[in-house]
């Protein structure tokens, strides 16, 4: 009798697991609509480059210089000298957090005293130290991107639906890294970008949203101008983000997308997105 009874809590112990992972892998879902991506986007870029230094990374500092951070994240628009003083602040938090990021991120780029010819944002030369260079990590991710999207699109063999899936969730992932270095950059101390000649549509897409991005860079935070540039860079990847769902999703079949998941889910590793957190510079919805 106990034999049979520990048989029937075994089984019914495996049929939750089993249960519990068959809800957290929904078969075949749907791409995502521009509405969503553009949500889902607006939420990544908010949590990038607000709420997680601010309110996770930076506690210390934030605390420091509380209404200063306060007013940025209130959305109110900064003058040249306090976004000069903010982005130093900001770059701190950032390079104090390096170790950590790196770790999460093995196309993070550090460079060290980084062009100091060169005028950067808040008023002095270059930048000094070891730091995240966000172009160069963003630039770097792009490139693996592009070679998972490859080992997807020309995946073959007996073993070539479990690469088409691994590869499927290292391109979501690459592609949500490349927000993640370059919604941080608006808020640092930085250099000039120079653009690279236009390639394959990814570079074109990827190229467009840096500009804009790097233009914001060099605006004071919040004000008009980086409120429109930071959009613009934010409509370019929305773009990004539509090709490579196109790109991934013709290659998968069902039970694939099943197991690969969406672009922005924690397959990819994509943080937690908290619903109506990106009120500070929010566009306006897409249907």
């Amino acid at each position: 009798m106990k034999t049979r009874f520990r048989r029937f809590v075994v089984w019914v112990a495996a049929g939750l697991v089993l249960a519990f992972a068959l809800l957290c892998f929904p078969y075949d879902p749907p791409k995502w609509t521009a509405g969503e991506i553009t949500a889902r986007v607006d939420l990544l870029n908010e949590k990038a480059s607000v709420a997680t230094p601010h309110l996770s990374f930076g506690k210390k500092t934030r605390a420091a210089n509380l209404a200063l951070f306060e007013k940025v994240e209130r959305g109110q628009e900064l003058s040249a000298d306090e976004s000069a003083a903010y982005r130093v602040l900001y770059q701190s938090i950032i390079k104090d957090k390096q170790s950590l990021l790196s770790i999460l991120d093995h196309q993070l780029t550090v460079l060290t005293n980084f062009k100091p010819e060169e005028n950067n944002n808040v008023g002095t030369l270059g930048i000094e130290g070891a730091h995240d260079h966000h172009d160069a990590s963003a630039g770097a991710n792009l490139a693996e991107l592009r070679n998972d999207l490859q080992r997807l699109e020309g995946a073959s063999g007996m073993t070539a639906s479990f690469t088409r899936v691994l590869a499927a969730n290292s391109a979501n992932k690459n592609l949500t890294d490349i927000i993640l270095h370059m919604a941080t950059a608006p808020q640092t101390k930085s250099v000039p970008f120079v653009p690279q000649a236009p390639g394959d549509e990814l570079q074109q897409q990827f190229e467009s949203m840096m500009v804009h991005y790097k233009r914001a860079q060099f605006e004071p935070v919040n004000s008009p101008a980086y409120v429109s540039e930071v959009h613009l860079a934010l409509d370019r990847y929305d773009a990004l983000v539509a090709h490579v769902q196109d790109r991934i999703y013709a290659h998968l079949g069902p039970l694939e997308r099943s197991l690969a998941g969406r672009w922005s889910t924690w397959r990819s590793l994509t943080p937690p997105l908290r619903e109506g957190s990106a009120k500070r510079i929010p566009r306006k919805a897409r249907p």
